[in-house]
């Protein structure tokens, strides 16, 4: 993705300030390599205070999505809306972190903040035709939602037509996915594994992982899994410490207890978010 160099400070400021002298955009970046998120946070968090810039304000959200702080993420999201209007990418953002807010309100607020993620993605579509991100984003909406959000498969179909005319690999994840909905189990492997190779990266492996363990293929999710981890990532896929969690998961219900216990305490020791940490140690409560 592209990055400007950024300056945190000035002459004076390197004086007046010795202490975060070393705040730059890199060195945040350094953080989340460590996965110190707290420290990546403060400072991001410095920088845009001192220098308000796109990039350090839609790297702080990023890492406030990635360690699971889904409010904080909105709230710079929303100051990153009013000063950088019209920006597709940091309305896909907006739109997972309306999408993990659902988990975080009440039942009365989940449809509004589905609709508030629905809304964003069409937001970046409309600043940025090409973002095939948030267009498989909204066809996966209307795939997944129930009815009462706004969940329809004739619009979805539609969508997955106008996405394969685009980009066939990603008209191959939409056609796995829809064929998933449809109960055609065979056609969506050949589609998912189809993705898989023309993307030829991780994020299409985690789908068809989460395919196997839907459809309780755990040995599949397992080899779907260590392709995810080992082949390159971009900034949206899951967090590391989730392959962790999959494959814990996995041997727990393949009756294979001691690998599921070394696989959950990687994750563990990976800093994952609060929401994976939980489910990290439901499979160990539950071993």
């Amino acid at each position: 993705m592209p990055m400007k160099t950024f300056i945190t400070l000035i002459a004076c400021c390197w004086l007046a300030t010795p202490a975060f002298a070393n705040d730059t955009l890199s060195s945040a970046f350094k953080a989340v390599d460590e996965r110190d998120y707290e420290r990546a946070i403060g400072t991001l968090t410095r920088l845009s205070e001192k220098q308000p810039d796109r990039n350090v304000l839609f790297h702080l959200a990023r890492v406030q999505y990635h360690s699971g702080n889904f409010d904080d993420a909105s709230d710079t999201l929303e100051d990153f809306h009013q000063q950088y209007p019209g920006d597709g990418e940091a309305y896909y953002l907006s739109g997972l972190v309306y999408l993990a807010l659902i988990g975080e309100v009440n039942i009365f607020k989940k449809v509004g903040m589905a609709n508030k993620a629905l809304s964003s993605w069409k937001a970046s579509v409309a600043a940025d035709p090409g973002n095939l991100d948030s267009r498989y984003a909204i066809f996966a909406y209307y795939t997944n939602a129930p009815r009462i959000a706004g969940g329809d498969l004739d619009i979805a179909r539609e969508q997955m037509n106008e996405i394969e005319q685009l980009d066939k690999a990603y008209g191959a994840m939409a056609k796995g996915l829809l064929l998933s909905k449809e109960k055609d189990m065979p056609g969506a492997e050949a589609a998912f594994k189809k993705a898989a190779v023309l993307m030829n990266r991780a994020g299409p492996y985690f789908s068809l992982a989460q395919f196997y363990m839907q459809t309780e293929q755990y040995e599949k999710a397992i080899s779907s899994v260590q392709q995810f981890q080992r082949r390159e990532k971009r900034w949206w896929d899951p967090d590391v410490a989730v392959a962790h969690l999959v494959i814990a998961s996995a041997n727990a219900e393949l009756g294979n207890p001691k690998v599921a216990r070394k696989e959950a305490a990687l994750g563990l020791s990976m800093n994952p978010n609060k929401q994976t940490k939980k489910l990290l140690n439901a499979i160990l409560e539950s071993l």
